[in-house]
């Protein structure tokens, strides 16, 4: 079981279907996204995940603005919206293994702090470097 207080990076599909589409978690996520309702733990929503939720959301008709999204996640306990800095841009060159830049970017977040990154996307869950829960 995991522990509590623990932290946790969101990957951009995992926080489109805790909004929109709950059944589609696994078990470990929806315990992670429980644990955070609770304040039991902190879910790291990169900036460059919010900005694809809004590009995602307008493709899929159902448009989301940023700040509308914002107002949902800071009204989550446990919620961190950090900003995308300098540490995450120089770590993009550091994990080659990911094709999509704003992947690499998400991922630079997990590894930087050391915690898990909750996707099921293959391009996470196949690197070394990034530990993936699902």
């Amino acid at each position: 079981m995991l522990a509590s207080h623990e932290q946790f990076v969101i990957d951009t599909h995992v926080l489109w279907w805790y909004l929109k589409d709950p059944d589609r978690l696994s078990a470990a996520a929806t315990v992670i996204f429980r644990l955070a309702e609770t304040g039991n733990a902190v879910l790291v929503i990169p900036a460059i995940a919010v900005a694809e939720m809004y590009f995602l959301s307008v493709k899929l008709g159902q448009p989301l603005p940023p700040s509308a999204l914002l107002d949902t996640l800071v009204d989550i306990s446990g919620v961190e919206l950090p900003d995308m800095g300098k540490e995450q841009l120089e770590f993009l060159e550091r994990l080659p293994e990911i094709p999509e830049m704003h992947d690499r970017l998400i991922a630079a977040d997990a590894v930087i702090r050391g915690v898990p990154l909750v996707t099921r996307d293959a391009a996470f869950t196949a690197s070394p470097q990034i530990e993936t829960v699902w």
